[in-house]
């Protein structure tokens, strides 16, 4: 019997979490004010044609993105997404669904790399171990090997990523760079690399190694903060190719 109820438990899992991105992307939309009642359980349970049982749980996570207030026995009432908000919806944020790319939370994002990751680096150079430069040597000696495969690729990216943000020995800059480094590579995913592969060469990240190997703090910055320069231009140039206020389609980047 157990084992009868494990694709059910799966399927509830699956419809919850579509239906808890369905109300996240909605509230980051500003489809409701703060302090909004949303429709009752059995209302939204008709709307989305799923379960009560559904909705409590997609309700429960947004809850818990303290993005909603449950008050029991008045209702499900709306909060304010800038205020309470965190890293975690950053790719709600950035992608409305499978098929767009939001282009001014991209060029947000840009913006918040080119200040961020040159910090990272700054204080990698100042407080890698030599285990981790070893780390990341061997890191980079793996990446162009795996260039034609985007999944290893960038699976390669995120482990030089984890090392360097490991190397500042701040956890609050692992967490945070962690985070950005996924979103990254997820973009990374749906953007052919025949057109971005240019951005980041070998040689690039080989020289920001060589920074850090040499403990030169600034010039990690610099070096870094030159890349993230350059992805923001080409990305910059991307979306101005396109119509005013429209979004990235999946038809440009697959």
């Amino acid at each position: 019997m157990a084992h009868q109820r494990e694709p059910v438990k799966a399927t509830t899992h699956t419809a919850s979490r579509t239906l808890a991105t369905t109300l996240i992307r909605q509230l980051l939309e500003g489809n409701h004010e703060e302090g909004v009642r949303l429709s009752t359980e059995r209302d939204m349970a008709q709307q989305y044609q799923v379960s009560r049982h559904v909705v409590r749980e997609a309700l429960k996570h947004l809850e818990a993105l303290d993005m909603i207030e449950i008050k029991q026995g008045s209702g499900v009432y709306t909060k304010d997404v800038l205020v309470n908000g965190g890293m975690e919806l950053f790719e709600y944020v950035l992608f409305h669904d499978e098929h767009r790319l939001d282009s001014n939370a991209l060029r947000d994002l840009l913006v918040f790399c080119r200040l961020f990751i040159p910090n990272v680096l700054r204080l990698a150079a100042q407080n890698r171990t030599p285990e981790q430069l070893a780390e990341m040597h061997a890191a980079l000696a793996e990446r162009p090997a795996m260039l034609s495969d985007t999944s290893s690729f960038n699976m390669a990216n995120l482990r030089l990523l984890r090392i360097i943000s490991q190397a500042t020995d701040n956890i609050m800059y692992q967490l945070l760079f962690n985070n950005v480094g996924r979103i990254l590579a997820r973009l990374r995913a749906v953007v052919p690399i025949d057109r971005f592969a240019p951005l980041i060469e070998q040689h690039d990240l080989e020289s920001v190694v060589r920074a850090i190997e040499d403990r030169d703090a600034d010039l990690a910055g610099l070096l870094a903060q030159r890349l993230a320069e350059r992805s923001q231009t080409a990305v910059n140039e991307l979306l101005a190719t396109l119509p005013d206020g429209q979004d990235l389609p999946v038809q440009i980047i697959l």
